[in-house]
């Protein structure tokens, strides 16, 4: 769990869920968080939800020293690639709209958006609802 603090405690842009969000997610039998590593060390996570069908990505953050080395990108496309194969048809995020890299990312993985939310960071960040179809 260190690791996965690390990695989200050093991208202001992530969902900020810290140690307890973090724990909580890990002991939830519908979550999953997979990590990418490097010398052993994570580098990055992404935790999402399948259940009845309804897919959701909630959390995806690739250490500060490790970005723009595509990352992000093969971890989302996995997790798409596992979802297609256990039968959703689409997968959707939240996405601070500060949060300019990541929106771009999920745009190229053809994310697009559905939605918006009000001050739903910290009650002063909007909130865009996007989705991807699989």
């Amino acid at each position: 769990m260190d690791g996965l603090f690390a990695v989200e405690r050093s991208q202001p842009q992530s969902a900020n869920w810290g140690r307890e969000g973090l724990k909580s997610e890990l002991a939830n039998p519908s979550a999953q968080i997979w990590c990418a590593q490097e010398d052993g060390k994570i580098c990055g996570f992404v935790s999402f939800r399948l259940a009845a069908g309804l897919a959701e990505i909630l959390n995806v953050a690739v250490d500060v020293q490790h970005c723009r080395k595509g990352i992000g990108f093969a971890l989302l496309q996995k997790v798409a690639d596992v979802l297609k194969k256990e039968g959703a048809d689409t997968v959707t995020l939240e996405v601070n709209v500060r949060n300019i890299a990541a929106i771009g990312l999920y745009e190229k993985m053809g994310f697009y958006e559905v939605g918006h939310r009000e001050k739903f960071y910290h009650f002063t960040d909007d909130a865009l609802i996007m989705e991807r179809k699989l």
